[in-house]
């Protein structure tokens, strides 16, 4: 620990040093709330979201705002500013390019072209001040019916992943930013959210370390500074205690066995895989003791509504003050975490300003999206789409709305992938004839048999939303046009390929693999120049 740490922490009072593990959220545009968890309670960072800043001159003027806070207390190393700008989910989606995610860039398997699309991110994000990003996401999706990782993930094969993990993390690191590796040990071979419950995944050290950890281990070898938890049970690493919590996965595993030597930060103790199963200050407490150095508690958009996060933030902070105190974790304890993370924040948080947007970063968008479509299902050919074609997006537009929540995780960028195909084949298609849902629901109630006589383009459209599907029921209208049209229809998947292993009748099928409208502008391009 270096010398001037030390007598940094010497200096500083208890309540100074609780404070400073903390990574904190706050609702709305309440600066005054915020500059007060800065000067009176000491933490040391912030969870940011659009809900906080909805434009980036007002990201802008709320980082400095912080930081001008946080460099007058006298510890007064940088505060953390963490986003989720993973390429899935997003901030200032209206402003900023996120690409066409990480599932398609994946599937591109171009490492230069993923490492320029997060240092993209980067440069885009450090310009408005925050220093941060918490990606890349480098969980393996090893179950095809994960409910919340999907497009957040680089793909299914371990090797593959692990490649562009390593990439992402090089590309944000040549932006100036911090990079966060998640969820670890893995949160792809999960059935369940931890947004809504506690999951379970029954692997062996061995089966996981050939699968799940094989990216984090990319990503410490590539030097990310930080690593966050995964609120799951590994039950054949610890029987107990899920992987936030545990002194096995997170100091004997990532530590000591896989050589991480940055900063561990827990996923949100606000989702409900923590908050129904621990109490808030014994989780914090057990999260320390574990190895964790940095405590998360964002303020999760489906608790913000039904309690008072202020009331559960103050309480948090206090019980471990008082559980120091009272002798139930010891201030070394404290003082080694902290000195790590001071470290971290002094040594890399300071970082010049950069331009927000530059011209080849649509480009570089655009050329990501095109690498990823691919031709799943050719038993059927596409339609001559200058011909009377049907235009059927399977979702329901009501549900649209959820793409645009800015409270917790997110958001969706708020166009939606179907309007923007649609938008981008009409002009140019004038006999392709869109069919809005309520024509789609009559039709399925009572088969129309013009549906019989012409080609069918049937969209199939997925978000990544924190505990909640976007529209499960697209499956069971795909089903019923299948029955009633299937030597017609031709499937076009705008997100993950997932879906296709259910509907084996498909005879046409491409697939962009992201629901971004960067990837919808691109297979209309593509579909376009085959006719």
């Amino acid at each position: 620990m270096q010398k001037n740490i030390r007598q940094l922490l010497d200096a500083m009072s208890l309540e100074e040093k609780v404070g400073q593990l903390f990574v904190l959220a706050f609702a709305g545009r309440d600066l005054d709330y915020a500059s007060y968890l800065v000067r009176e309670r000491h933490i040391g960072g912030f969870y940011l979201t659009d809900d906080n800043a909805a434009t980036p001159e007002q990201a802008k003027q709320l980082a400095t705002q912080l930081q001008h806070q946080a460099s007058l207390r006298p510890c007064d190393a940088p505060l953390l500013l963490a986003v989720d700008q993973e390429g899935a989910w997003g901030i200032l989606t209206k402003y900023l390019d996120l690409g066409p995610g990480n599932l398609a860039l994946g599937k591109a398997d171009d490492e230069k072209l993923t490492s320029e699309v997060y240092q993209m991110f980067a440069r885009q994000i450090g310009a408005l001040g925050y220093n941060c990003i918490l990606g890349p996401c480098a969980d393996v999706n090893t179950n095809p019916d994960n409910p919340i990782i999907g497009q957040r993930s680089f793909g299914e094969q371990p090797q593959a992943v692990a490649r562009q993990v390593c990439a992402a993390v090089e590309g944000l690191h040549q932006g100036g930013l911090l990079a966060c590796a998640k969820h670890f040990p893995g949160h792809g071979d999960t059935a369940e959210d931890s947004h809504q419950t506690l999951p379970v995944v029954d692997k062996s050290e061995a089966e996981l370390l050939e699968q799940d950890l094989m990216p984090f281990q990319a990503a410490v070898n590539a030097g990310v500074d930080l690593v966050m938890t995964s609120h799951i049970r590994f039950p054949q690493l610890d029987s107990d205690l899920p992987a936030t919590l545990s002194k096995p996965i997170l100091t004997e595993l990532l530590k000591q066995q896989m050589g991480f030597g940055g900063i561990i930060i827990t996923d949100s103790m606000n989702m409900w895989a923590m908050r129904r199963q621990y109490d808030p200050v014994g989780a914090a407490l057990m999260a320390l003791e574990a190895g964790a150095h940095l405590v998360m508690l964002s303020e999760e958009h489906y608790e913000n509504q039904s309690t008072d996060y202020k009331a559960i933030q103050k309480a948090t902070l206090d019980g471990v003050i008082d559980a120091v105190r009272q002798g139930r974790v010891s201030e070394t304890l404290l003082d080694s975490r902290l000195g790590e993370v001071l470290t971290m924040r002094y040594q890399k948080l300071q970082r010049p300003s950069s331009p927000l947007i530059q011209t080849q970063d649509g480009k570089l968008s655009v050329q990501a999206a095109r690498q990823a479509i691919r031709r799943l299902r050719e038993n059927k050919p596409m339609p001559d789409l200058t011909t009377p074609c049907y235009f059927i997006p399977l979702a329901d537009p009501a549900n649209q709305e959820r793409l645009v929540n800015s409270r917790g995780i997110g958001p969706n960028d708020p166009r939606a992938a179907s309007s923007e195909l649609l938008k981008s084949l009409h002009g140019k298609l004038p006999e392709l004839i869109a069919v809005e849902f309520p024509q789609l629901q009559a039709f399925l109630t009572a088969p129309d048999q013009r549906f019989a006589d012409k080609p069918i383009l049937a969209v199939w459209e997925d978000y990544p939303l924190p505990g909640e599907d976007f529209d499960p029921a697209q499956g069971q209208r795909l089903t019923q046009l299948l029955q009633q049209y299937p030597d017609n229809l031709h499937l076009l998947l705008l997100g993950p390929d997932y879906p296709l292993q259910h509907f084996s009748n498909v005879q046409s099928c491409i697939c962009t693999y992201s629901s971004r409208w960067v990837s919808a502008q691109a297979l209309a391009e593509f579909l376009l120049t085959r006719n």
